[in-house]
């Protein structure tokens, strides 16, 4: 995304008002199957990991899947979701819950993973470097200003 300015500065631990990746447990009556949610858990005395909760086949409980740390890069694409559903038993997952303070969102993840931009994304200049998916050359203040106003 190098370049781009972020709708939603947020973007991916929320979208506006809407959280991503939650810090407390969602109540498990509300999910459906097909329904999932990604949560930060405290791990040991290490850094906090990021869990996948989800309905379990059971439909009485959840199921919950510790994401790996080589995975967090890639978490928010498409091609990952399509990969942990292809290593899972069971009915695949497409929706994220999203939350607010007072409300529960389902929304696919399609829609999760594909930020919009203040303005429409464009190819980067020959002058602009990419390493490792981010920008490393500065993108110019006026350039800046403009997508603002």
């Amino acid at each position: 995304y190098c370049g781009l300015l972020f709708r939603h500065e947020g973007w991916p631990l929320c979208i506006h008002e809407k959280i991503v990746v939650q810090l407390a447990s969602i109540d498990w009556r509300i999910l459906k199957p097909g329904d999932f949610y990604l949560q930060v858990v405290p791990y040991l005395k290490k850094s906090p990991r990021i869990v996948l909760k989800c309905l379990a086949k059971d439909k009485h409980n959840v199921e919950e899947v510790v994401i790996p740390e080589v995975s967090y890069t890639s978490i928010f694409t498409l091609e990952w979701l399509s990969t942990f559903n292809g290593e899972r038993m069971g009915i695949a997952l497409e929706n994220c819950l999203l939350t607010t303070d007072d409300k529960i969102f389902r929304v696919p993840w399609d829609k999760v993973v594909n930020p919009e931009f203040i303005n429409k994304p464009k190819t980067p200049q020959l002058s602009e470097a990419l390493v490792n998916g981010v920008c490393t050359s500065p993108v110019p203040q006026e350039d800046l200003k403009s997508d603002l106003e």
